[in-house]
């Protein structure tokens, strides 16, 4: 079972209302039918995707699994951070508000915290094709 109020005490919880912020400094700033941004935004959902997979099956694996598969889950962590650096770039050459970078990686916990931002955008997306 899982308690989001218990989760929110953590002093390293994301919150969805955070990770929101977060999103619409992205979405509310940028060109929606700008080619370059769109290319990095795929790049961005594809690598979370990847990486929130991972996280999830973690919760399944026994504890030799989970030794088995950390440099794994950190790679695809790291790679999923990788994306988020050039569209945060292209975001400031654009003059689009780029702030929300900053404010992820500058941030106590950070690993943790960009590890929740990664589920964050996927649920975030789930609801907005509906």
């Amino acid at each position: 079972m899982f308690n989001y109020e218990d989760y929110l005490v953590k002093k390293n919880a994301l919150s969805f209302e955070e990770a929101l912020v977060l999103y619409n400094k992205i979405h509310g700033s940028a060109d929606s039918t700008d080619e370059d941004f769109n290319f990095l935004w795929s790049s961005v959902i594809e690598s979370a995707s990847e990486y929130v997979k991972k996280r999830n099956d973690w919760l399944s694996y026994t504890k030799e699994q989970k030794q088995q598969m950390d440099a794994s889950r950190t790679a695809l962590h790291n790679g999923f951070m990788a994306t988020l650096k050039p569209l945060a770039r292209y975001m400031g050459q654009m003059s689009w508000d780029a702030s929300w970078y900053e404010e992820l990686v500058n941030v106590e916990q950070a690993r943790q915290k960009q590890g929740d931002f990664a589920g964050y955008l996927l649920c975030i997306g789930c609801l907005k094709a509906r």
